[in-house]
């Protein structure tokens, strides 16, 4: 029997502020489309996340971490261990400030607020941020990023790059479905940058 990859959406209630969580439907499609199963589950209590073959940290508002971190403590130092030892990882904006602020031991610096679609390294995405991080960082298998929302579906070059580093399988396989999403998210990158 096939192996099934299990996903994580950490405490999807609070942490899915722009549709995040979509990340994982974008990889969990990509996959069936290639003929591999994986589970997205959600995370609500603190869980050990070692089981998972995918992390997904999401944006969340202040009230929200405060909430999500009663709950689990430890959520970030966990996932932080997760980037240290290579696993498959996904932290974007609030999500990725917190990773950042406890990889590096250090507090993340505020400045003008930007508000507009960037192009980074080709990967398109929409940055609402105050945050002074690069718009995209990539450390071992981790994907931190300060475009907001679903960023895999518009990138799916990025979406394919994450599954290829994890070994799920072969992204050279295309088929129909997959060159079409493609053209799709292509068309979407140019839109974003119409007046």
């Amino acid at each position: 029997m096939a192996k099934i990859f299990k996903f994580a959406a950490l405490y999807p209630k609070h942490l899915d502020l722009n549709g995040d969580h979509g990340n994982l439907l974008v990889l969990q499609k990509r996959l069936a489309w290639r003929g591999v199963s994986a589970d997205i589950v959600s995370v609500t209590k603190p869980t050990d996340l070692e089981q998972f073959d995918f992390v997904l940290l999401g944006h969340g508002s202040r009230d929200a971490w405060a909430e999500v971190l009663r709950i689990d403590p430890e959520l970030i130092s966990k996932v932080g261990k997760l980037v240290r030892a290579s696993k498959s990882v996904m932290a974007i904006s609030s999500g990725y400030e917190l990773l950042i602020e406890e990889l590096e031991s250090s507090s993340v610096s505020h400045a003008n607020h930007v508000s507009e679609f960037r192009v980074v390294d080709k990967v398109v995405g929409y940055v609402n941020s105050d945050l002074v991080l690069p718009e995209i960082q990539q450390l071992n298998q981790t994907v931190m990023t300060l475009f907001h929302g679903p960023v895999l579906a518009k990138n799916p070059e990025l979406a394919d790059q994450v599954i290829s580093k994890a070994g799920w399988c072969d992204v050279v396989i295309r088929n129909l479905e997959i060159d079409s999403v493609n053209e799709l998210a292509s068309a979407s990158r140019r839109i974003a940058f119409e007046d």
